[in-house]
C-alpha cells in the first residue's frame, strides 16, 4: 500500500468513513485527487447520500483550508470569471456573546451552507478568510451563464444562513463582480493549497459585500449586464469603494425573475415564423382534441438542443389560448436537478401569486384560494402543499406523526389529485419541460400522473433531450415523437424570413446552412449575427467574407 493510499485511508477514518477506503483504492483515487471529486463521482463509488454530503464538506475544507498535502499548483491563466465574496455579519459581536466552541460550530454550519449553494451551481470555493468565503464561477470550468449561477448561489446563501439553528440568528451579505483575472491554484506539498485570483475583480467583490445591509446581495455593473434578464434589481447608483479609483455603479439583487419557460425568458420580442413543424403542431392539436373528450394523452417530445421543442410548445399554447383551459407549465432547471419537486414548487408559487417577502399567513390564504376544491374535507392536502412550499402553519399536527417517506408519498398523491381536480373543471395542459434535468422526486410524480390520467381531460407533454430514456413509453395513450433537423428547403425558407427582404450572397447563405446543420436555434443566431455585423465585416451582403461566428462551433442549452 502506497503512502498516498495510507494518507487517504487515515483521512477517511478521521471523518468516520473508513469503510470507503477500499473503494477509493480500487478506483485509484489518491489524496491529491480529492479536490477534483464531485457528487456524481462519489455516487458512482456507491457512497450513500448522507456520507456523500459529509465527504463533500470535508473536501471543501481541504480545498480552502489547504490541507491537501500532495497537491501541486495549477499554472495561472488569464480568465474572465465571476467572483463571489460572502461574509458573516457581526462576527466580532458574536465572539463576545458565545463560547469559542459554540461560535466555531455556527461558523462551520455557515461555511457548509455556503459551500452547498456554491457547489450546486458548479462554482468553486476558493478560500475561507475567517468567516469570509471567496468563490469562483467560471474557473476551472467555465459555463455560458456563470454570472447567473453566482447570483443564484448568493441568494440561496443569504436565505439559508438565516435558517441555521443556534443560540443566535445569523445574517450574511454577499458581493459579486465579474471581470478579467489571473487565476490559478497556489500551494504545494510544503504550503497550504487553495485558489487565488489576481486583479481588480475579487477586490471589488469583497468591497461590495461590505456595503450591503444584512442578508443582501450586491453586484457590480459588469455582473448586472450578464444577468439582467434573470433577476430584479434595485439601482443603488454610483458608490465609492475603498481602493477603487472611480465610483462604481452598484445594484442590489431583489429576487430571481420567474419565467414560465426558458424559451419565453429568452424571447421577449417577436418571433420568426414557425417553419417545418406543421406536422408536429397538428399532432399536438389532435391530442388536445382527444383530451377535451376525456381521453387523457401523454406526448413525449425528444430532440437535440435548439431543435425547436420549446418553440413548438409555445405555438401550441398560442393556438389554444382562447379556449377555456388550465395551464400547468413546469420548467426543469439544470441548477436544481437534485432539489426535490423544484419545478412543481416554482409552478405553484407562480400560479398562486406567492411573493417571497409576504407574511406566511397571506401565503397560506393565497395557496388555499388557488388549490382546486375537493370533496375531501380533510385539511391534510393543503397542509401537504404548504409543507412542500415551506410555508409554516399552526395546524401541523396531522403531519407531525408521519414519517418523511409518508409525507413524500402523500404529497405526490395530492399533487396528482390536484391535477385531476383541475381537469374536472376545464381541460388541462400539463407541461414538464427539459425533464433530462428532472429531480428523482418529480420523476416519481410524473410516473404516477401518467398512470392515472387515462380518462381525464389532461394532455401531459414531456420534453427532453435524446439521452433521457423513460421507462413508461409503452402506455396505450402515449405518443413518442422525435424532432428532426430542418431540411435544406426549410432552412433556406427560415433564413429568408429572418432577412426580411434583404439580399444575401449565395455563398454566405450556404455557409450559414452548412454551419447551422438544420438546427433552428443555430440558424436564427447565425443569421442574426450576420445581419448585426458591421458593414465592413459582412460587406452589406455584397462581399462573401465568412462571418466570425461561422468560424467556430456552438452549442445551445
Amino acid at each position: 500500500m502506497t503512502k498516498a493510499t495510507t494518507d487517504l485511508a487515515e483521512w477517511l477514518q478521521r471523518y468516520g468513513l473508513g469503510q470507503y477506503a477500499q473503494a477509493f483504492a480500487e478506483n485509484h483515487i489518491e489524496y491529491a485527487v480529492l479536490p477534483d471529486l464531485t457528487e456524481d463521482d462519489l455516487e458512482k463509488l456507491g457512497i450513500t447520500l448522507g456520507h456523500r454530503k459529509k465527504l463533500l464538506r470535508a473536501i471543501d475544507t481541504l480545498r480552502a483550508a489547504g490541507q491537501a498535502s500532495g497537491t501541486t499548483g495549477r499554472e495561472a491563466e488569464f480568465r474572465q470569471i465571476t467572483v463571489m465574496f460572502c461574509d458573516l455579519v457581526g462576527s466580532t459581536q458574536l465572539s463576545q456573546k458565545l463560547d469559542p466552541e459554540d461560535l466555531q460550530k455556527l461558523i462551520d454550519l455557515y461555511r457548509g451552507e455556503c459551500s452547498t449553494a456554491i457547489r450546486r451551481y458548479e462554482g468553486q470555493v476558493a478560500r475561507y478568510f475567517g468567516d469570509g468565503v471567496m468563490a469562483f464561477f467560471g474557473w476551472p470550468r467555465a459555463h455560458e451563464d456563470d454570472g447567473v449561477r453566482a447570483v443564484h448561489a448568493a441568494l440561496e446563501i443569504v436565505s439559508a444562513v438565516t435558517k441555521i439553528s443556534g443560540p443566535v440568528t445569523l445574517a450574511s451579505r454577499v458581493g459579486v463582480c465579474s471581470g478579467p483575472v489571473v487565476v490559478g491554484e497556489i500551494g504545494d506539498s510544503r504550503t497550504p493549497w487553495s485558489m487565488d485570483a489576481v486583479g481588480e475583480t475579487p477586490n471589488i467583490a469583497a468591497r461590495l459585500q461590505t456595503l450591503g445591509a444584512p442578508n443582501t446581495v450586491l453586484i457590480s455593473e459588469s455582473t448586472r449586464r450578464l444577468v439582467s434578464a434573470a433577476f430584479d434589481f434595485q439601482d443603488l447608483g454610483p458608490q465609492e469603494l475603498k481602493g477603487v479609483t472611480e465610483p462604481l455603479h452598484v445594484y442590489c439583487v431583489l429576487a430571481a425573475k420567474y419565467s414560465t419557460s426558458r424559451f419565453e425568458a429568452a424571447h421577449a420580442g417577436p418571433l420568426t415564423p414557425l417553419v417545418g413543424r406543421s406536422t408536429e403542431l397538428s399532432l399536438l392539436l389532435d391530442r388536445w382534441q382527444k383530451v377535451k373528450e376525456a381521453d387523457g394523452q401523454v406526448t413525449l417530445l425528444s430532440g437535440i438542443p435548439g431543435v425547436g421543442k420549446s418553440r413548438l410548445l409555445h405555438e401550441l399554447k398560442l393556438r389554444i389560448q382562447q379556449e377555456p383551459h388550465f395551464l400547468l407549465h413546469h420548467q426543469c432547471s439544470p441548477y436544481h436537478s437534485q432539489s426535490a419537486f423544484f419545478p412543481v414548487i416554482e409552478q405553484i408559487e407562480h400560479a398562486a401569486q406567492l411573493a417571497a417577502r409576504e407574511a406566511n399567513a397571506d401565503k397560506f390564504a393565497k395557496l388555499k384560494a388557488y388549490l382546486p376544491r375537493s370533496t375531501d374535507s380533510s385539511v391534510e392536502p393543503v397542509l401537504l402543499i404548504a409543507n412542500l412550499l415551506s410555508i409554516p402553519t399552526e395546524n401541523h399536527r396531522e403531519l407531525s406523526e408521519l414519517t418523511p417517506q409518508q409525507i413524500k408519498n402523500r404529497t405526490i398523491s395530492t399533487l396528482v389529485d390536484m391535477l385531476l381536480a383541475f381537469s374536472v373543471q376545464r381541460p388541462t395542459l400539463c407541461i414538464f419541460e427539459d425533464v433530462h434535468w428532472l429531480d428523482p422526486s418529480t420523476l416519481e410524480l410524473l410516473e404516477l400522473i401518467i398512470s392515472r390520467i387515462d380518462h381525464a381531460r389532461v394532455l401531459l407533454i414531456v420534453s427532453c433531450r435524446p439521452e433521457f430514456r423513460p421507462t413508461w413509453t409503452t402506455h396505450a395513450n402515449m405518443t413518442v415523437h422525435s424532432l428532426t433537423r430542418l431540411s435544406h428547403t426549410e432552412v433556406t425558407a427560415m433564413i429568408r424570413d429572418l432577412l426580411r427582404g434583404e439580399s444575401m450572397p449565395q455563398q454566405l447563405l450556404d455557409q450559414i446552412i452548412e454551419k447551422a446543420d438544420g438546427v433552428p436555434l443555430f440558424i436564427e443566431e447565425l443569421t442574426s449575427s450576420t445581419l448585426s455585423a458591421p458593414p465592413r465585416t459582412r460587406g452589406n451582403f455584397k462581399r462573401t467574407a465568412q462571418p466570425a461566428l461561422l468560424q467556430g462551433s456552438g452549442d445551445a442549452e
